[in-house]
């Protein structure tokens, strides 16, 4: 019997080892940054995606390969990528569940010299206290390298786990942009992944996400 997986699941799957090879370097969030920028920017050259990953350009060829495999993406002459029907249908899936992620400058609010904030919709059930994003950002960025910052949107408040801390109180300017940018709904999610390399810090915060999705 076919069972439909959730996205996250199914972008997994694109990092298990071939068979019976060594599983390739990239992982699930990367998967899912590459599916979005596609998505967003189609047709998307393999120069400019690899450009915007910090995996290597080896590691970036492989996940394009990946992705054509599973007939999510298929190449468009020669002006890049772009995503087949079945990648369409998956990136759709995703967007209703992160439909923004952004650069801010928010420094107040993050650890590194660069920000990237994705917005998750009606997952604030999901976080505890925050520490499961931020130590998945950490584990896929690496020790001291990266770090990420989660905020939930409760009665019209910007709140920061646990406590329910108003946000608007200590970070009033960093708050403020948050808001305006994202413009997040009551129990909507905000994972701001940090690092000092822009592209990582992009790649954190979806990694820092997808633990939000773990049991689906």
């Amino acid at each position: 019997m076919y069972v439909c997986l959730s996205w996250n699941n199914e972008l997994a799957r694109l990092g298990d080892p071939a068979d019976g090879r060594v599983a390739p370097a990239f992982r699930a969030h990367h998967a899912a940054v590459a599916l979005i920028m596609i998505g967003r920017g189609q047709p998307l050259g393999r120069y400019e995606l690899t450009h915007n990953m910090s995996i290597g350009e080896g590691s970036a060829r492989t996940l394009l390969k990946r992705l054509t495999e599973a007939d999510y993406i298929t190449a468009d002459r020669k002006q890049g990528q772009k995503l087949t029907h079945k990648g369409q249908a998956l990136f759709e899936r995703m967007m209703r569940d992160v439909p923004l992620g952004l650069f801010l400058e928010v420094p107040r609010l993050v650890t590194h010299r660069h920000a990237f904030a994705n917005l998750v919709k009606a997952r604030a059930d999901k976080v505890s206290d925050g520490v499961r994003q931020r130590d998945e950002a950490i584990i896929q960025g690496g020790y001291h390298r990266a770090g990420s910052t989660t905020l939930v949107m409760k009665q019209g408040v910007l709140t920061m786990p646990p406590g329910d801390f108003n946000v608007m109180s200590e970070y009033g300017n960093e708050a403020a942009l948050v808001v305006e940018s994202l413009k997040p709904q009551d129990e909507d999610v905000m994972v701001i992944g940090s690092a000092d390399d822009e592209n990582l810090a992009r790649e954190v915060s979806m990694a820092a996400v997808m633990t939000l999705f773990e049991e689906d």
